[in-house]
């Protein structure tokens, strides 16, 4: 139980602690991402602790996107205390650098034991490590904030009431955006804010312990907000995320923002596009629409077509470039199928969990920790040491085992460009059957394109 845990050395250095995160780094960094780009990370404080909030979508991957990025100041998480409530699984959190933080709904008689916790959290923060809160409390179903918790500022103001109100606590903001929360060798965005601090809400605390609460949850909510990109109009979100992936490249190419293909030029133009559409919904809400019901039908489609949404942005090549592009990939068979075959279980061990919980956005926690991070070097050990056997050579296991994690990205990768072969096949069928709705689909994104240059173009 938390309550039986001494906190006391939550932020000490440990050997263990230090081989798992570096494990972690080369597994979370380089093998589960394609791209792991951080944005501001020049706007982290260099000699003294904070206290970080951010945005939540996609539970244990958003604390890792964190833990490095705050690169060798190694982070103390705040979580709910009902994951503390079995003694075991409380011992591995206090390792993994995790204090309680009680609520109202863990019983009125726990809240007292929040006072040795923000104690704790003023002490980490004084030796020069951060805190780190997510204050929505549940991650979001999409790249949309929600609502700040009381218990983010609650956490804050009595941190620096345990000092008497010296302390100048600085709150750092940072928000995350992935290019997929579900695919392996995706994209992530950390982006770091400038940081603040809120004594000038000390005093408005001592008088008017709400207000003051309030005004800090706002402060920080705003400041995250203006890092993420935040399609807000949740009842159209699938529209508005396919007005992103529709003019995306567009704007990347229209702004000049180079890496093209980057996370950070991703978000940028997803950021300008979703800020774009706030304004217009606000302003111009007929035109807004348009663009809405347009990207509606259009999203529909795509999914009766089963298409993704690049394949409208190819040229269609003749018949002879799909019959080359099908006999390289049937050249390059055999190695997916060995690299398939050599995966196949930690690449899907993580389902097996993963049937049994409803909320989705918890599947990629389940698939890293359970497939990635467990799984795979496990078996990978296991091939390594049959090989060596089998071929009475122990270097060849030694090598298999270097190599073989490099057999997972290989497969991610090509089983990509397969779909990408499936969908060239789909689009050249439906355009040889004439299939009205490929052809509607077709001008129903010239449309939109339209309809975002001339959007964008009026900006000023």
């Amino acid at each position: 139980m938390a309550k039986e845990l001494d906190f006391s050395d939550i932020n000490k250095d440990t050997l263990s602690y230090k081989i798992a995160r570096s494990y972690l780094h080369f597994v979370h960094n380089y093998v589960y991402y394609r791209q792991f780009k951080i944005t501001g990370r020049e706007n982290l404080p260099k000699d003294e602790g904070y206290l970080v909030v951010c945005n939540h979508q996609n539970s244990l991957n958003d604390a890792l996107g964190i833990l490095f990025t705050t690169g060798k100041r190694y982070p103390v998480f705040i979580a709910r205390a009902d994951i503390f409530n079995k003694p075991a699984i409380a011992k591995i959190l206090k390792w993994l650098r995790i204090m309680p933080a009680y609520r109202l709904r863990d019983g009125v008689e726990d809240l007292g034991k929040n006072e040795a916790i923000f104690r704790e959290a003023a002490r980490v923060i004084t030796e020069g490590d951060p805190i780190v809160l997510f204050p929505e409390a549940l991650h979001q179903n999409g790249r949309y904030l929600g609502t700040f918790k009381k218990g983010f500022a609650r956490i804050a103001f009595e941190t620096v009431e345990k000092t008497d109100f010296k302390m100048k606590l600085k709150i750092v903001p940072m928000a995350n955006n992935y290019s997929d929360y579900f695919r392996f060798q995706s994209k992530l965005n950390m982006i770091v804010g400038e940081p603040f601090d809120f004594t000038d809400l000390y005093e408005v605390y001592k008088t008017h312990e709400e207000r003051g609460r309030y005004l800090l949850a706002k402060r920080a909510h705003d400041a995250v907000e203006k890092l993420m990109v935040n399609l807000d109009d949740i009842p159209n979100y699938e529209a508005l995320e396919t007005l992103c992936t529709v003019y995306r490249k567009n704007y990347i190419k229209d702004n000049k923002i180079r890496p093209a293909n980057s996370i950070r030029s991703e978000t940028v133009a997803d950021q300008a596009i979703a800020d774009r559409l706030r304004e217009c919904r606000n302003g111009s809400p007929e035109q807004y629409a348009g663009l809405i019901e347009k990207a509606t039908e259009y999203g529909g489609l795509l999914k009766d077509l089963k298409l993704r949404d690049w394949i409208f942005t190819k040229r269609r090549h003749p018949v002879i470039g799909i019959i080359v592009r099908t006999v390289l990939w049937l050249l390059y068979l055999p190695i997916w199928l060995v690299c398939a075959l050599l995966n196949v279980i930690p690449f899907f061990s993580g389902f097996l969990f993963t049937k049994k919980v409803k909320d989705k956005l918890l599947h990629p926690s389940f698939h890293f920790v359970v497939g990635t991070l467990i799984a795979g070097p496990i078996w990978y050990l296991i091939v390594s040491v049959i090989l060596a056997l089998v071929t009475h050579t122990w270097w060849y296991g030694v090598i298999s085992l270097i190599l073989l994690p490099f057999t997972v990205i290989i497969f991610s990768r090509s089983t990509g460009y397969l779909k990408k072969l499936v969908n060239r096949f789909r689009r050249s069928s439906f355009v040889a059957k004439k299939d009205k709705r490929f052809f509607r689909a077709l001008d129903l994104r010239e449309q939109i394109v339209a309809g975002m240059d001339e959007l964008m173009k009026n900006k000023d």
